[in-house]
């Protein structure tokens, strides 16, 4: 088998414009010029014989080789990154059970990577994850059923009982169809969407959290269809059904049949969705909590386009 000739740095480059939409904030991110990014994706496209991004005015998007290409890519990212951590873990030795409730975006969009490659590097330790709604999970954690929390800390209701800690800051755009006429713009204000078809996405308190915004500004959005599913979702704004606004670290740019979806910044200042931990104030974490709980927070410096 030949040895493939691109480099880490080319795949970690190549992640992060990806992820940040931009070649600009990617380099603002990496701390390097964008040319330096720029020629590396290049080269790295060149080696592999395909493109990888869609360059245009508004950023950067992946092809549809671009989507297939990136989980490989992020797996290489996170395989070197355990094979430089895992001969000096201190808590190697750690053990006992962790029992963790989840909700629905964090368990299918960034947790389960995560509990991976906790149960690959700590065999000692056993995880027992129960994915619930944000309100069971805050039930859970008061009444000792779970030991930690992985949730919307942004959406946490009980701020007196339990403590917590925001792992990853996600931005909300504006999700529209290839074809939508604001892609010729560079934002939107939430003025121009509120008489288009809009999709409400019923997880992990969507509705409600999206219409806080919008009534802080006073306005309504005209509501044409609801659902719980990721995907139903996704083809409807890649047909040209209508338009959303969610997080970006749910977002991906095809629907299961390959229509592109694209992504527009708000003008107006839609909070962010924030992941995080949360425990009951006073709990003593236990050693094996404590290597999830830094697991978390070390995966969310490795996912790029949050804060």
């Amino acid at each position: 088998m030949r040895t493939p000739s691109f480099t880490l740095k080319q795949l970690n480059y190549f992640v992060t414009a990806a992820r940040l939409g931009k070649i600009a904030t990617a380099a603002i991110e990496l701390n390097i010029s964008q040319s330096a990014i720029t020629t590396a994706i290049l080269d790295l496209e060149n080696q592999l014989g395909a493109e990888l991004l869609d360059r245009h005015p508004g950023g950067v998007t992946l092809t549809y080789r671009g989507q297939m290409f990136m989980a490989h890519a992020e797996n290489i990212l996170g395989a070197a990154n355990d094979a430089q951590r895992a001969p000096f873990r201190a808590d190697a030795t750690a053990e006992g059970v962790v029992r963790v409730h989840a909700t629905y975006v964090v368990c299918g969009y960034f947790l389960l990577p995560v509990i991976a490659k906790v149960r690959r590097l700590y065999p000692k330790i056993e995880i027992v994850l129960n994915e619930a709604p944000r309100q069971e999970c805050e039930r859970a954690l008061k009444s000792g059923e779970a030991d930690i929390a992985v949730l919307l800390t942004s959406n946490l209701a009980d701020s007196d009982g339990l403590e917590s800690q925001r792992a990853l800051r996600s931005r909300r755009q504006l999700w529209v169809g290839s074809g939508s006429a604001l892609l010729q713009k560079t934002e939107v204000s939430l003025y121009e969407v509120r008489d288009l078809p809009y999709v409400f996405l019923q997880v992990d308190d969507g509705e409600k959290v999206t219409r806080s915004y919008w009534q802080k500004y006073g306005l309504e959005p005209n509501v044409q269809f609801r659902t719980a599913s990721m995907e139903a979702l996704r083809e409807w704004i890649a047909l040209g059904m209508g338009v959303t606004i969610v997080a970006d670290i749910v977002f991906r740019p095809w629907s299961l049949d390959g229509r592109k979806i694209e992504r527009i910044p708000i003008f107006e200042g839609v909070p962010s969705m924030d992941i995080g931990l949360a425990w009951r104030r006073g709990a003593d974490l236990s050693p094996a909590a404590v290597v999830l709980k830094d697991f978390v927070m070390q995966a969310s410096c490795q996912i790029a386009g949050v804060d």
